[in-house]
């Protein structure tokens, strides 16, 4: 393979937590480190979506809302929801959001968003609180749709696109409210649909099972254009093969191999192989620490940054120095580490503890 991208989509550091990565705070992933240290830093103004789509080859995506990107994977889906689609669509002009299920912890003043507080939902679950919600909200003009990973889509009708941060960014942190006239109508919007999360049946569901409630559906990923250009599939290659395939759940990831016609597929438990598979040219894997549960005790940060690293960088690195790799680039943080196979003879380069080389 000639290149892998290897993206972990929910690890941003709050300001004041401190890169080195103690172990109990950020972890001392082995393959992290070596890539700290050894790789060539980039940092990505427009984040890793906007890096993808480039990428890709799409350039005339990296402007286009998150939202918008997400929703194309739906198109099909959503022609066969005639019904409530139709609603929004008739009643005007539409913005999609992405939907994110959160469980936040109110403080005196302010509100925290624990790292474990993003609340990835199964699919029995997305279906259960869409057809509470379409119950809740009928003759809304509002519609929810389940997305790849657990998050939805909300197409709201008459609230124009503003710009809200996507909750990982600040998970451990305080929430950051929208604030100003624009913000008025999603604010009161966001406070309804926390009313009706209260006594949700799913909530109640989970939390008899010692689950996170549902306290509410963060709206972010509307700001961009309006709508996403049409899908342009890739030629395969004369060996039977694709130029790309990508590894993963995401939203966005989803949308935007719809949108290119890259392969997708889940991302494998065990991917010693797929760095050796001469089917793709290149290869992109969109991976999150939430996802990192251990076997035994308490969810830590520094615990599932470790496992990712045994799991999926280390495997990486390792198809790099064999020569089955012939670069690879770790995204995180807004930051790009870049490597090849000669990287880690650049032995004057001081050692970075923890996830410096990403802060």
């Amino acid at each position: 393979m000639h290149e892998a991208v290897i993206v972990i989509a929910d690890l941003y550091l709050q300001s004041g937590e401190p890169p080195g990565g103690q172990p109990a705070d950020l972890g001392a992933a082995a393959g992290l480190e070596f890539a700290g240290r050894f790789g060539e830093r980039e940092r990505l103004a427009g984040g890793w979506r906007q890096w993808l789509a480039l990428w890709l080859g799409r350039a005339d995506l990296a402007g286009v809302s998150v939202a918008g990107v997400a929703a194309a994977a739906l198109a099909g889906a959503a022609q066969q929801r005639a019904g409530g689609a139709a609603a929004a669509e008739g009643a005007g002009a539409v913005t999609h959001w992405i939907a994110t299920p959160l469980e936040l912890v109110a403080g005196l003043t302010r509100v925290h968003l624990d790292r474990r507080g993003i609340v990835r939902l199964a699919a029995e679950e997305q279906a259960t609180l869409v057809e509470s919600f379409h119950c809740a909200f009928a003759g809304s003009g509002l519609t929810l749709q389940p997305l790849s990973d657990g998050q939805l889509l909300l197409t709201t009708a008459g609230i124009a696109a503003l710009a809200t941060t996507e909750p990982a960014r600040w998970a451990g942190g305080e929430l950051e409210v929208p604030h100003g006239p624009a913000a008025a109508s999603l604010l009161r919007l966001v406070a309804e649909i926390e009313m009706w999360l209260h006594g949700a049946p799913l909530n109640e569901a989970r939390v008899a099972r010692g689950a996170p409630r549902v306290t509410t559906l963060w709206l972010w990923g509307a700001q961009g254009a309006a709508a996403a250009p049409g899908r342009a599939p890739r030629a395969p290659r004369a060996n039977g093969g694709v130029r790309e395939v990508a590894f993963g759940s995401d939203a966005f990831l989803a949308g935007l191999c719809h949108l290119t016609g890259a392969a997708l597929q889940p991302l494998p438990e065990h991917p010693h192989a797929l760095f050796a598979q001469q089917r793709a040219e290149r290869a992109v894997l969109v991976a999150e620490l939430a996802r990192e549960s251990p076997a035994a005790g308490p969810w830590r940060l520094a615990a599932a940054t470790d496992m990712l690293d045994r799991r999926l960088i280390q495997p990486a690195l390792a198809a790099l120095r064999s020569g089955l790799l012939e670069r690879l680039s770790l995204i995180a943080n807004d930051i790009r580490v870049t490597l090849g196979p000669r990287s880690g003879w650049k032995r004057w380069r001081r050692p970075r503890a923890g996830l410096a080389g990403f802060a």
